[in-house]
């Protein structure tokens, strides 16, 4: 009965797998990487009061002091993104729920921002002036911009727990069929010399005879 093949395992399969979970992986590096760097920048530029015929430059209040939830978003970011690399099953899904919710938190840490900039500026005037209050406070384009980082750490969370389940961890291989005999190993030539120096024939388990359809017979009864 012939071999039965093999089943070769499916790296086609595989590789569109792993084609499909490094855009995500990579869309929540880099989407929490920008929100790290966008927070660096002045978000907020507070006027600090004055006294008669005076004026006073406006201090400028990074991201980090002005909105402290958002570099800690991005972080979180980086690190569910880094997860949901390794990450499988229910680990994988807990990794996308993850980032979808620091990134609606960190929006909304924006845009809570970009409703009372006065208030997140008065702290930041303190620590720079001493001085308590502030008249007024205007946003720069940094916050908007860091809106665009924080939807797409949301949106790779949310493409997480879509297309997760088609994932697959590693490439799988079937076994053989449990039909298929196994072979017998070669003999060693220290085996063949052996057998040979107790009389044994090394021919007499070849299989079949000669082509030629002739009986081997004679040639025994001679080594007898």
């Amino acid at each position: 009965m012939p071999d039965e093949p093999v089943q070769q395992p499916d790296g086609g399969a595989g590789r569109r797998r792993r084609r499909g979970r490094a855009p995500v992986v990579l869309l929540g590096l880099v989407a929490g990487g920008l929100l790290l760097a966008a927070s660096t920048q002045p978000w907020v530029l507070a006027s600090l009061p004055v006294g008669p015929g005076g004026t006073a430059p406006d201090v400028p209040v990074s991201g980090r002091d002005a909105a402290a939830a958002v570099p800690a978003l991005g972080v979180v970011a980086v690190a569910g993104s880094l997860a949901l690399s390794t990450l499988r099953g229910a680990g994988r899904a807990a990794a996308g729920a993850l980032l979808v919710l620091a990134g609606l938190a960190a929006v909304a840490a924006v845009v809570a921002l970009l409703a009372d900039p006065v208030g997140a500026a008065v702290g930041a005037a303190r620590a720079a002036t001493g001085v308590g209050e502030v008249s007024g406070a205007r946003t720069t384009a940094w916050p908007l911009a860091a809106l665009l980082p924080a939807l797409g750490v949301a949106a790779s969370g949310a493409l997480a727990l879509s297309a997760g389940r088609t994932w697959g961890s590693s490439e799988r291989f079937e076994a053989p069929s449990a039909g298929l005999a196994a072979r017998p190993a070669a003999p060693s030539r220290a085996g063949l010399w052996d057998g040979l120096s107790r009389g044994e024939d090394p021919t007499a388990d070849a299989g079949p005879g000669p082509a030629d359809g002739s009986s081997d017979a004679p040639r025994r009864d001679r080594a007898e």
